[in-house]
């Protein structure tokens, strides 16, 4: 009976884990647009999807000017006709431990973004003319300007030279009445595949009704539509471009067409009056999903961070990480100070768990003469086990119940690892120094499913060849399943296992004394 339980639970963890890892980061609502709205998006889409990746392919042919941009915090490459970045690597992070070369959270023309204008529902492609340059002590200001048909554009891109992101402030005029002028700007980039959990693999996610969407490739195969959206743009496991729309205004939709994934966002439609602006501003993100980092920003951009079905255990955990990382400046021992801090907090818990299972595993040769007694009468067996245990003082769910309510603890504290930024690049010690990538020699998986198989031992047995063989292999499995996990990770169970083990020697001596 035990056993199974166990069993139950162990299997369970390891769904649990496996799904939440491959598919709840992908996870994902879609966002209904309100009926007035779909026809008015339906109207702003261009005409065919061929023009703007042919508009796309002939930019990418004209000899483009590039200007380089340098902060304390950015180091980009600003496209003129375009009135966007071309390149915008991040001065404080490296693709590779021991690598000079930056991170581009554009990914090296992986993404292409520049701005559109519908008028009488064509698309147009807005090539600025002019640019500006004012390099100030606390900003950097890009002035564009051009002319479409009859509507003129003045774009300002201002650049916080102390943070991470800035400001966009668009102006529109004519010389001439327009009705229903609509603008707006594209996302175009390369496809392959969609995996919140890979760097280097931005895809779009948005932020509407107090909702994060991240559309999955099924959803990207139709058209992913948004409306009302705080903010949208591209993100990866470590890092995001976000466009933010203080007002809750902007429109998006995103659909896979020919190899690429196309954004669209448009701005409310607007009337031009002749002679007289009309400013749209947005604001921009682009950095490190670091939480407090987002959360500082506001708007809702630390949601940007997922965590997981139970984000609300992870995040204390990880400021509970980040505490022990002020005073250890080792990420490895903090994850060892954690793990032994949740091991203290549930071991009055996990101590009456294997009392109850070692209890019994005492009454198992009663139990089995039951079983023969009343082989053929299931109700009569039912009563006397009830019986039994009464007469021993016995709970059979005492043993399951304690495990029951750790596992959300354990589900938490593996997604803020999984996904937890401080752990990119931060070493440990010997060949462990990196403890967001594999462990290059295998060693922790190995001796983690080593102290597994120990646990398993020590776990007392119904008896069940059957089930034993079962729990046996589920350290095979584990081990199997962490080789190319996080090592961070893995140290985490690795350390929660021997604690285990000198937890379950421990309780054993006790009730041998």
């Amino acid at each position: 009976m035990e056993k199974r339980t166990l069993l139950f639970i162990v299997i369970s963890l390891l769904v649990i884990i496996v799904w939440d890892y491959l598919f709840f980061s992908k996870k994902n609502v879609q966002q209904p647009t309100p009926p007035s709205q779909t026809a008015q998006v339906e109207q702003q889409k261009p005409s065919s999807t061929n023009n703007q990746t042919a508009s796309l392919e002939k930019k990418s042919q004209t000899n483009l000017t590039t200007t380089e941009i340098k902060t304390q915090l950015f180091h980009g490459y600003f496209v003129k006709e375009d009135g966007f970045f071309k390149r915008l690597l991040l001065n404080q992070f490296t693709l590779d431990k021991g690598h000079k070369q930056l991170v581009d959270i554009l990914r090296e023309g992986f993404v292409d973004i520049y701005d559109v204008v519908f008028i009488d529902g064509k698309s147009n492609k807005i090539d600025y003319s002019n640019m500006e340059i004012l390099d100030k002590a606390e900003y950097t200001q890009i002035i564009l300007t051009g002319e479409l048909n009859v509507v003129k554009v003045k774009k300002i891109v201002t650049i916080d030279k102390n943070n991470y992101g800035g400001a966009i402030s668009y102006s529109f005029s004519s010389a001439q009445n327009i009705q229903n002028v609509v603008p707006g700007f594209v996302m175009l980039q390369k496809f392959k595949g969609i995996n919140a959990a890979e760097e280097g693999n931005p895809s779009p996610h948005f932020f509407a009704n107090k909702s994060f969407e991240s559309p999955s490739e099924r959803q990207l195969k139709k058209v992913f539509k948004v409306a009302n959206a705080t903010y949208g743009g591209i993100a990866e496991k470590y890092f995001a471009l976000f466009f933010v729309d203080p007002k809750e205004s902007l429109t998006a939709e995103s659909a896979l067409k020919d190899e690429h994934i196309e954004t669209s966002f448009f701005m409310p439609s607007i009337n031009l009056e002749k002679d007289k602006e009309t400013i749209y501003e947005l604001k921009f993100f682009a950095g490190p999903k670091k939480p407090e980092l987002l959360k500082s920003v506001g708007y809702h951009l630390d949601a940007a961070v997922d965590y997981g079905f139970f984000h609300f255990i992870a995040r204390p955990l990880l400021v509970i990480l980040n505490f022990f990382y002020k005073y250890t400046k080792n990420y490895g021992i903090s994850i060892i100070l954690l793990t032994i801090l949740i091991k203290l907090a549930f071991f009055p818990l996990s101590h009456k768990s294997y009392k109850s299972m070692k209890a019994l595993q005492k009454l198992q040769p009663k139990m089995e003469e039951l079983r023969k007694k009343y082989a053929n009468d299931k109700e009569a067996l039912n009563r006397e086990m009830m019986l039994l245990y009464k007469r021993y003082g016995v709970n059979p769910l005492s043993g399951c119940l304690p495990m029951l309510v750790q596992i959300p603890f354990f589900i938490a504290l593996y997604q803020a690892l999984m996904n937890a930024i401080e752990l990119r690049q931060a070493p440990f010690m010997f060949w462990l120094n990196d403890l967001s990538a594999k462990d290059p020699y295998y060693i922790t998986p190995i001796l983690m499913g080593i102290t597994m198989l120990i646990q398993q031992i020590l776990t007392p047995s119904s008896g069940d060849p059957t089930q034993k063989k079962m729990m046996y292999i589920l350290p095979v499995v584990f081990t199997f399943m962490f080789l190319n996990f996080p090592s961070g990770l893995v140290l985490y169970w690795l350390i929660n296992n021997i604690f285990s083990i000198f937890q379950q020697l421990y309780t054993v001596k006790k009730q041998e004394a």
